[in-house]
């Protein structure tokens, strides 16, 4: 390696742990606890407790990681503002890049997550709740050899919303499920997670990317009006092929954490919801009996 290079590293590593010993690593909210006893109180169906468990456990893992995340991408950017055009990039490439680019993928990956969680563990809670209650999940297979129906995003969300009926708070907690990955947050971010999944995305702190952009739209011709002038009008059933100069700006580094870490807050308020909801259902839940050598 290059010494003025691993020197470059090296001082800015040494910036980057010094904010570590002194508690400068924002944002402010901790880590969330793993406080899940009382799940075991009560009667579920088979394995219904251990099914809502893990999945609670790792919805909580991942809210953590996004903090954690955060803390260093906030950290890094503290770091290398102070440096110049070059050596930024660098320490960016090095150091900030691959935490980013997994933040800016966060928020549509928990949305799905929240759904999928929340689907699963109060489909438990009413199977527990009445013996009665059909164990069946729209999209489920319904013969041997019929399929599972692959549902969108908008169809897991109408069908959690369903299953939520007999809660009050079931369309806020729909409703904070989709403010993660919502129009606000694309358009903030360039459409970061789509474009960079199944295209070319912006990238991050400098360098455009698509300078030239193919398009295709409604045929035009200009056509003499009874005035005397000329305007441009569609020709009915035709399409025209276009090439320009576009190019997609880059996402500046704060900007992106800053709406990045609102996303986060988003998710938090929803995990939150999310809890409560799930205590308020398994007051329903028949309680395990206690042995008579329970204190």
């Amino acid at each position: 390696m290059d010494i003025k290079y691993s020197m470059l590293l090296r001082t800015a590593y040494d910036a980057y742990l010094v904010r570590w010993d002194e508690g400068e690593m924002g944002p402010s909210e901790r880590y969330l606890p793993y406080d899940f006893e009382q799940i075991d109180r009560y009667q579920w169906s088979l394995l219904g407790a251990e099914m809502v468990r893990d999945e609670l456990r790792e919805l909580t893992n991942l809210l953590n990681g996004w903090l954690g995340l955060l803390r260093r991408w906030k950290a890094w950017n503290s770091v290398i503002a102070g440096y110049e055009k070059d050596d930024a990039w660098e320490l960016r490439r090095e150091f900030l890049e691959a935490l980013a680019h997994q933040c800016l993928l966060l928020p549509s990956a928990m949305r799905d997550t929240f759904t999928f969680v929340a689907t699963n563990s109060m489909h438990q809670v009413r199977l527990a709740q009445d013996a009665s209650y059909p164990d069946r999940i729209d999209g489920d297979p319904t013969t041997h050899y019929e399929k599972p129906r692959h549902l969108t995003r908008r169809q897991k969300e109408q069908r959690l919303l369903k299953l939520l009926a007999p809660w009050s708070v079931a369309k806020k907690f729909v409703n904070l499920i989709c403010s993660l990955d919502a129009h606000d947050y694309r358009s903030a971010t360039s459409d970061y997670r789509n474009r960079t999944s199944h295209a070319i995305g912006p990238r991050l702190g400098i360098g455009m990317t698509r300078a030239v952009v193919r398009s295709v739209k409604p045929a035009t011709e200009h056509k003499k009006q009874a005035n005397g002038t000329y305007e441009m009008v569609r020709i009915p059933g035709r399409m025209s092929v276009g090439y320009g100069w576009g190019g997609t700006l880059p996402l500046d580094i704060e900007d992106a954490c800053t709406v990045n870490l609102e996303q986060f807050r988003r998710a938090r308020a929803c995990y939150e919801c999310y809890w409560s909801l799930l205590l308020d259902g398994m007051k329903g839940i028949p309680l395990i009996p206690r042995t008579s050598g329970a204190n």
